[in-house]
């Protein structure tokens, strides 16, 4: 792991980082040692503790060339291209599928360290290390208001002290915050930097992979996220289901207001709940934890992998508590609700070191179980799901599991039974993976909950209303921006 040192640049091996492997623990729901002053939380940007595994890197191994086979393309040093949008996809194929940080190790050829993650996402012939980018001729220098998609911010030291991050998109106006990807000891990221690292980290420097060319510009560009981290939850007590969401460009929490015909208040009517660093929380998931009838959210802080729990006030959220001590950000899709028909609110996410789907049980004053007491639910194969959500499809007063397939783009309704989940049922044929942000509840006010999720192509939210055994034709509640 390289340490910010304003000199030259240098070469030097750091010691290795001890990875402490985490599971989900719990401490007491009313520890004010652990209570922040605001519901905003901290902001990542504050600077890392040395040795955290979120950042940096504990070694590289050495190059290694790529069987062919094992690549997108046939490989030419002199005429090989590759798009912006397919090494972003090449990166994000990465993400959430449970890879060790080992640089010993490979995946589809590549060696699995923070720099064999750059060489798979530009498509290399071998997996390079930070100190050979440049003398290979890999890379260039670019200036910061350069930085396109598929570019990277290198610190070209070598071993440990060395490390690399792929760029992807400003994550805000004044562009010292973006959207990029990393593979640190405790997994692959995609996330928010602050520019150009965190701090105490690097030096680092705007790089571009000399073979990388911009898209074609024959059909409009996916619009960029304007809200993330979309969840339902009934903030204002009225018995309909409001919209919640990150903006990206701010880290403010938004309430959109929902009404009883399905449609949500507009952004000109929205509501902050929450004054920033959001973006530097992931996996929010809502219901009743606490039993006292307000919707609260629960969220994962990227940056310690604790889990904290905002209660709901009936117009906004109080202050948060820690009700999950650490290795949270080992897990992904964390979904609430009353899976088990118990009455109290639980959490249910993927593991994503083993693809298993785990339930944490809710005592229904605010806290859930820990690790060791979390109870199976899925066997796994869940990294190969995205977007899950919790909603009642059927009404009988259970949580069940509704997700996108990656592989099919099907989306599959996964019945609670009260003990674990039934054999799944397709509710929805394909073109799934063009959504993303899918939520669920009750938006309409009747028997069933609804689904809720952003056309990746147009930034426009959709309803789909409940049925009772699957979904309606959609209805557009939100024109564009999400």
């Amino acid at each position: 792991m390289s340490r910010t040192r304003r000199t030259p640049r240098r070469t030097a091996v750091a010691a290795l980082l001890a990875v402490a492997a985490s599971t989900a623990g719990v401490v007491a729901l009313n520890s004010a040692a652990n209570a922040a002053p605001t519901p905003a939380p901290a902001s990542v940007s504050a600077e890392p503790a040395v040795g955290n595994p979120d950042f940096g890197s504990t070694g590289q191994g050495a190059e290694a060339p790529i069987a062919e086979e094992a690549r997108g393309a046939v490989y030419s040093a002199a005429t090989s291209k590759i798009s912006r949008s397919t090494v972003i996809e090449r990166a994000k194929s990465w993400v959430g599928i449970g890879l060790d940080y080992d640089w010993g190790g490979r995946h589809g050829g590549y060696r699995t360290d923070c720099s064999g993650f750059v060489s798979m996402a530009w498509d290399l012939d071998s997996s390079l290390t930070t100190d050979t980018f440049e003398p290979r001729g890999v890379v260039y220098s670019i200036g910061k208001s350069d930085l396109k998609a598929g570019d990277a911010l290198l610190d070209n030291d070598g071993g440990a002290s060395g490390h690399v991050v792929l760029f992807e998109k400003w994550a805000n106006s004044d562009h010292t915050k973006y959207w990029g990807f990393d593979f640190t000891p405790s997994g692959v990221h995609h996330r928010v930097y602050d520019y150009p690292y965190y701090p105490g980290y690097g030096p680092y420097a705007p790089v571009r992979y000399k073979n990388i060319v911009d898209d074609a510009t024959t059909t409009p560009p996916t619009p960029s996220a304007g809200m993330t981290d979309l969840v339902s939850a009934d903030i204002t007590g009225d018995s309909v289901d409001d919209v919640v969401g990150v903006e990206a460009s701010t880290g403010k929490l938004w309430l959109y207001k929902g009404y009883s015909n399905g449609t949500i208040a507009p952004g000109a009517s929205r509501v902050e709940i929450g004054s920033g660093g959001w973006n530097g929380m992931s996996n929010l998931a809502a219901a009743d934890f606490t039993g006292d009838g307000k919707d609260d959210i629960v969220a994962t802080q990227e940056s310690t992998g604790k889990l904290y729990l905002y209660p709901g006030t009936g117009s906004g959220l109080g202050t948060r508590k820690e009700i999950g001590s650490g290795g949270w950000n080992g897990m992904h899709d964390l979904i609430g609700g009353d899976f088990n028909g118990d009455g109290k609110a639980d959490v249910v996410g993927v593991e994503r070191s083993t693809g298993k789907l785990w339930l944490y049980k809710g005592n229904g004053t605010g806290a859930i179980s820990g690790g060791s007491t979390r109870v199976l639910i899925g066997s796994g194969g869940w990294n190969g799901m995205h977007d899950l959500v919790g909603m009642d499809v059927d009404n009988d007063r259970r949580t069940d599991v509704v997700g996108a397939e990656s592989s099919s783009g099907k989306l599959f309704f996964y019945k609670s039974n009260g003990a674990g989940l039934d054999t799944r049922k397709e509710i929805g044929s394909a073109g799934w993976n063009g959504m993303n942000d899918l939520i669920g509840g009750d938006f309409t006010s009747n028997a069933y909950d609804d689904l809720v999720g952003v056309e990746k192509s147009t930034g426009k939210l959709y309803l789909y209303p409940g049925t009772g055994s699957g979904l309606g034709d959609r209805k557009l509640i939100g024109s564009g921006g999400w």
